[in-house]
């Protein structure tokens, strides 16, 4: 039954009927939505699960709060002495520059 089916038989169809394949086209594109959608939504579901498992499993969040905080406080310490170096960099560069 399938032997005969091919992609040009298909292509030489819709040129024939262009409302057909426009028809067709368009519940294909419904169809594709609504299955996005629904794994959208599956998606957000499975995200609320975790995050709520998480929240049990974590216990305290005291602790946790307290060792993002000092992370947080070094990374702010690395960050300006970063900003200290490129200052250093730009004055010997800019000083180069006015030199040459």
């Amino acid at each position: 039954m399938l032997d005969d089916f091919s992609l040009e038989s298909i292509i030489t169809y819709a040129e024939a009927h262009p409302l057909i394949a426009i028809l067709l086209l368009l519940v294909a594109v419904i169809l594709l939505g609504s299955l996005l959608r629904k794994i959208f939504k599956v998606v957000v579901v499975c995200a609320i699960v975790l995050l709520v498992g998480l929240y049990f499993t974590q216990g305290d969040d005291s602790d946790w709060w307290k060792r993002i905080e000092v992370i947080g406080s070094e990374v702010m310490a690395w960050g300006e002495a970063l900003l200290e170096k490129a200052d250093e960099i730009f004055e010997k560069g800019k000083q180069q520059l006015a030199g040459d």
